[in-house]
């Protein structure tokens, strides 16, 4: 039987993670920043508990915390990378999600009144340029920071390695 690789690993749990997505947004009608994206990181670090978990049962003579980091980063990475990209093509094909934060944004800073017409306007440009971008990269940043942070938790309990016994 042929071993899954951890970055096979990342790219079925990218998959899984899409379609949850996909069903999240187009079935069940959640918005892109709703509760259900706590099932999606769920199923993030599932995927990569599922690769360090899969290296401790192999038979690998030597398991180090780096060993163990190290499965989890190929892991994180491939689906940081991928959920990336779904990212970037989702916001592009629904331009209306990017329309309607900056209609809310204009609408808060005309209530503030203290801005311009001109003002608003301009902020509305720039935000209008930025808003891919930006949602690129948070979703990048927040994939590699919490499978940083799984991997790390993780290969330190597995990769300890006890002196003594415990009673």
């Amino acid at each position: 039987m042929k071993l899954i690789t951890p970055t096979q690993k990342g790219v079925i749990t990218s998959a899984v993670m899409i379609l949850a997505s996909l069903f999240s947004l187009y079935i069940l009608k959640n918005p892109v920043e709703g509760s259900f994206q706590l099932v999606i990181y769920l199923l993030f670090c599932g995927g990569i508990i599922w690769s360090i978990l899969a290296y401790s049962i192999s038979d690998t003579p030597k398991k180090t915390f780096n060993n163990y980091f190290s499965i989890g980063f190929k892991t994180f990475v491939v689906v940081s990378l991928l959920m990336a990209v779904f990212t970037g093509i989702y916001f592009y094909l629904n331009p209306e999600i990017n329309n309607n934060s900056i209609a809310e944004n204009s609408r808060l800073l005309l209530k503030e009144g203290n801005h311009l017409p001109k003002e608003i306007e301009e902020n509305a440009k720039e935000l209008k340029k930025w808003f891919l971008p930006l949602m690129i990269s948070l979703a990048i940043f927040k994939y590699l920071f919490i499978g940083a942070f799984v991997s790390l938790v993780a290969a330190g309990i597995l990769g300890k390695k006890y002196t003594t016994p415990i009673s």
